[in-house]
């Protein structure tokens, strides 16, 4: 995965997860792992709210 899709992945994550998505989905979708998706909603999300 090179820099520029793994970002857009990430974005794509990231809008996902705040839609309320499953985990499942996002990983199908996105090709990113659980701990990936952890980190996301960890350092990207919960720290807003």
């Amino acid at each position: 995965m090179n820099r520029e899709s793994k970002n857009e992945a990430y974005s794509r994550a990231k809008d996902m997860l705040i839609a309320g998505e499953s985990w499942d989905k996002i990983m199908n979708e996105t090709r990113l792992r659980q701990k990936d998706l952890k980190r996301i909603q960890s350092t990207e999300i919960s720290p807003k709210f």
